[in-house]
């Protein structure tokens, strides 16, 4: 019996070549945090690589997001980034870490979630990246694994949400509605994703942990405050459907591919 809803043998999906392959979404409101104070994130993606050819700064690569501008200045809004395995910069070393991370419309410092596991190359991850008023949150494969607070003064995460969230000097990030588009399998054009993405979609709301693992298991997702629905399975053409509001994307390159 199934346990998850990761793409399956005979599933197509969309498939990035890690060098100047991918998609652009035209900007709307809804894709902001600052729209209505909260906004959820989700895709299925598959590293083909654990060091990504286009990287940049201290090792990362922007795999989904939305924002312009070169090293974290300019338009910025928020985005996904995971780290190369090896020989990244930071200390301590991030290898393969996966981050959600929210902007000040002037890019520099962020505040995001993030985890950092031993992944390997070809398999399936389920990521969805939350944000509310003051804290941002991230999950992988259905489970919540951090929240850290980037606005107002630092509190605790819900009781049910282990472990809490960092103790770092608190960063005050507000972010604003900007007009980059959204982009898949880079933010910038500067680092690229290499492997696959899939079932990519974004609320205008938060969602609860019980609707991230309904979606993990079962691909169950909720249609209130849904704004954006790419699932990415045409296997022809040069456009990502949106199936909810209708606002398709661009594909630049990105090759569509059956799992085996």
């Amino acid at each position: 019996m199934a346990t998850n809803a990761a793409p399956r043998q005979g599933d197509v999906y969309l498939s990035f070549n890690g060098l100047d392959n991918y998609v652009e979404i035209p900007s709307t409101a809804d894709y902001s945090v600052a729209t209505t104070g909260e906004l959820a994130v989700a895709a299925w993606i598959r590293p083909d690589t654990l060091n990504f050819p286009r990287w940049e700064r201290t090792g990362y690569v922007h795999w989904f997001g939305k924002g312009e501008g070169v090293d974290d200045v300019g338009q910025q809004e928020w985005v996904f980034r995971i780290y190369n395995r090896d020989h990244t910069t930071e200390v301590p070393p991030r290898p393969n870490r996966v981050s959600f991370y929210v902007f000040n419309p002037d890019g520099r410092l962020g505040v995001g979630s993030y985890f950092q596991d031993a992944l390997q190359e070809g398999n399936w991850m389920f990521v969805v990246g939350v944000a509310d008023t003051t804290r941002t949150y991230i999950y992988r494969d259905g489970r919540y694994r951090r929240c850290d607070t980037y606005r107002g003064p630092p509190v605790s995460c819900p009781i049910h949400f282990l472990p809490p969230p960092n103790d770092n000097v608190q960063l005050e990030i507000n972010p604003a509605s900007g007009a980059s588009p959204v982009r898949l399998g880079t933010r910038d054009r500067r680092s690229f994703f290499q492997g696959g993405i899939s079932r990519v979609r974004i609320w205008n709301r938060v969602l609860g942990a019980d609707e991230v693992s309904a979606l993990y298991v079962s691909d169950a997702a909720p249609s209130n405050g849904l704004v954006a629905e790419f699932l990415l399975n045409a296997d022809t053409g040069a456009t990502a459907t949106d199936t909810a509001r209708g606002n398709d994307g661009s594909i630049f390159g990105a090759a569509w591919d059956i799992q085996r």
